[in-house]
């Protein structure tokens, strides 16, 4: 039947919710697929690691049907908002964002580590992609890959290019992520195994998480007291990963903590006061916090022509705002060849990978 005759047909007061609603069914659609993807903040300390991995990330985004912000009026954005910070956004930011550029969701991320060896590189990387209008962290997600996770037999397989290896990387990063117009969610996750959780050196927890557990959970910067500079944030990032995978809270997006923190004039560092927790309480209704600390990082890089396997020791606890009171904690020591089974097959090789299990299996005791 033609449309004129099928409008004709209905009645005048249903025809007249029809006009009013139908033209903004495609700008709400278009605004649910459109993206911002802000610049990845370097960690690795390679001034060239954004620089290889930005245009790959941008094509496999548009592959997925995502519609990207302009990058010229994004630059202009995150100037005008004197944005420096791109690894992380504030609910401010996020609403500007929203407003300036039409855009539903934002991506920000971090490169964790990007080792250009000729033999066998590494690369490392985490990603969140936030809701412009309320700030939720609605998929993340964290991918690490060396030359030698190709590897066969013999040497033969292994990926000695930098650029070869990061597209691999991107593509394992962004494996989950839905398509445009497709629900954002955290893939399910299964019950933790007990073997997993035999390398726990020490846990525990309060009965309370079990009465009143916390809704809204944020995750403090980590304190770091290993050897590599910037250890605590690319943990940290990775460890936010691993909580908003778990789906159990509601977490605070680092970039609203941040922004917080700084309103309240603090840099907590390892340890927080009863009125710094009242403070945060009360600027971004949170519940509970995670702080942790890095006892040892090490991403297994070539050293005197042989790699080594990467290794992780991190801690965690979580507090109540309310009372100050530790109502969790946990530490882990992880080393690559922990989950060898037989020969090399099982080895974690990348140190993302082994920091996000790390994460998840000191997670899996809260």
């Amino acid at each position: 039947m033609p449309r004129t005759r099928l409008f004709a047909r209905l009645p005048r007061a249903l025809l007249a919710v029809l006009l009013v609603l139908v033209p903004a069914w495609p700008a709400a659609a278009q605004e649910a697929a459109s993206l911002a993807l802000l610049p990845f903040e370097n960690v690795s300390g390679s001034l060239e690691a954004v620089r290889m991995i930005m245009p790959l990330l941008e094509q496999a985004v548009r592959d997925r049907g995502y519609r990207l912000a302009d990058p010229g009026r994004l630059d202009a954005f995150l100037a005008r908002n004197r944005i420096r910070n791109t690894g992380r956004l504030s609910r401010t930011h996020l609403t500007a964002l929203q407003r300036e550029l039409g855009v539903g969701l934002a991506m920000v991320g971090s490169v964790a580590i990007f080792n250009d060896s000729a033999g066998n590189p590494q690369w490392g990387l985490s990603a969140r992609v936030l809701a412009a209008d309320s700030g939720a962290i609605l998929w993340a997600a964290g991918a690490g890959l060396t030359g030698d996770d190709f590897t066969i037999a013999l040497g033969l397989g292994t990926i000695t290019s930098g650029p070869r290896l990061a597209e691999e990387t991107v593509k394992a990063l962004l494996r989950d992520l839905a398509r445009a117009r497709e629900p954002l969610a955290m893939p399910p996750r299964g019950r933790p195994v007990l073997s997993r959780l035999f390398g726990i050196k020490a846990s525990y927890r309060s009965p309370t998480l079990e009465s009143d557990p916390p809704r809204r959970v944020a995750v403090l910067p980590f304190e770091n007291l290993s050897e590599r500079k910037g250890a605590g944030r690319v943990v940290e990032d990775i460890f936010t990963v691993a909580l908003a995978r778990q789906g159990r809270f509601e977490i605070v997006e680092p970039g609203t903590l941040s922004e917080a923190l700084v309103a309240i004039g603090v840099a907590p560092y390892g340890n927080i006061d009863l009125e710094t927790l009242a403070a945060l309480r009360q600027r971004v209704e949170v519940d509970a916090v995670i702080l942790g600390t890095v006892l040892n990082y090490s991403e297994g890089l070539k050293r005197a022509g042989a790699a080594t396997s990467p290794e992780v020791t991190l801690d965690a606890r979580m507090l109540d705002v309310e009372t100050g009171r530790i109502v969790w904690f946990a530490e882990r020591v992880l080393n690559g060849d922990d989950s060898r089974i037989a020969m090399h097959f099982g080895t974690i090789k990348a140190m993302v990978p082994l920091v996000l299990k790390a994460a998840s299996e000191v997670l899996d005791t809260l």
